[in-house]
């Protein structure tokens, strides 16, 4: 059973401030949990972190597995705060 994350504790801290600048860029706003928390979102976030769809993110490097299952544990979870 996956344990309870939560946005701000849990994945914002996961994003470089590099990552964070980029992104948002390109309209991706990493930090917002209103952008975020959105299923599409955070879905296209994942298909990136994860690989399934190019190009690889984030900008700073791929993140290991373990923080990539923390993302979807997030999801998983119900996104929550």
């Amino acid at each position: 059973m996956a344990s309870v994350v939560s946005f701000a504790k849990g994945i914002v801290p996961l994003f470089t401030p590099g990552d964070i600048s980029c992104m948002g860029r390109r309209g991706v706003l990493l930090t917002q949990y209103s952008y975020m928390s959105m299923p599409t979102n955070a879905q296209n976030v994942l298909n990136h972190l994860d690989g399934s769809t190019p190009p690889q993110m984030p900008p700073s490097g791929p993140w290991p597995g373990s923080q990539i299952q923390l993302f979807r544990d997030w999801i998983a979870g119900g996104y929550q705060k």
